[in-house]
């Protein structure tokens, strides 16, 4: 069989892909091994994530790990070398997947709106995924000593700042935000308020009655929340 000049032997047919060129059994062969261990890489990520939320840092090991993986330690310890390394790509490829919802979430174009809107996504994700909130939670305990390997890169913070501080330029130029707002302030302002909000949801719920997993308790906090940023972030004279 000749196919784009390269002459292809019985033993090494394979399909033909959509450009013309053969896809050889070796190649089949290596992307199968590529798309096993990319698996087998998920399982193991996926089985620690909900170890260490259930266990923490100290009480997860890397044989509850395996057994929930459906796989044998050996091969656990093959791709991450020791548990703190797990728990560091762990935490990574949480904060990744928060970044890459926002970087997609399509904020309005009026900045007063798209501050709103950050105020109710930031709590939704947080009421939506409270292990994301354990996992960070467990890094602190353990005084970051975990991510001070990573780089902010890998983190996406240069993405989570441009979001900010695009909203707070526009606002300015709008004549309704404050100048010189610091866009981490406002951030960690923004994300704060939501973390405790969700962060001590049970105890604020026994102690005050007030339980944010309820959706009129949630609209309510939200409600608070946007206005408290509002103040912080809209000039005192609207």
């Amino acid at each position: 069989m000749r196919t784009s000049g390269r002459t292809v032997s019985a033993q090494d047919r394979a399909t033909i892909v959509s450009n013309g060129e053969p896809v050889t059994a070796s190649e089949k062969r290596t992307a199968s091994y590529e798309e096993r261990t990319g698996r087998t890489r998920e399982a193991i990520l996926a089985a620690a994530e909900a170890e260490f939320v259930a266990n923490g840092l100290a009480g997860a090991t890397m044989e509850n790990i395996a057994k929930a993986a459906g796989v044998n330690k050996a091969l656990v310890y093959r791709h991450f070398e020791r548990k703190e390394l797990l728990f560091r790509q762990v935490l990574v490829q949480a904060y990744r997947r928060l970044r890459r919802l926002e970087a997609e979430f399509c904020f309005p174009d009026d900045p007063v709106a798209a501050l709103d809107e950050m105020c109710g996504f930031t709590l939704r994700y947080y009421l939506n995924n409270p292990d994301f909130l354990v996992l960070v939670g467990i890094e602190n305990l353990h005084r970051g000593e975990n991510l001070r390997a990573v780089s902010r890169e890998e983190l996406g913070v240069a993405t989570l700042i441009e979001i900010v501080t695009n909203l707070l330029e526009r606002g300015e130029k709008a004549g309704v935000f404050r100048a010189g707002l610091d866009p981490v302030d406002v951030w960690h302002s923004l994300s704060s308020l939501c973390w405790f909000s969700v962060a001590g949801a049970y105890t604020v719920a026994i102690t005050f009655g007030r339980d944010i997993h309820r959706p009129e308790e949630a609209e309510a906090r939200l409600a608070v929340i946007r206005d408290v940023m509002r103040r912080y972030v809209m000039r005192a004279d609207i």
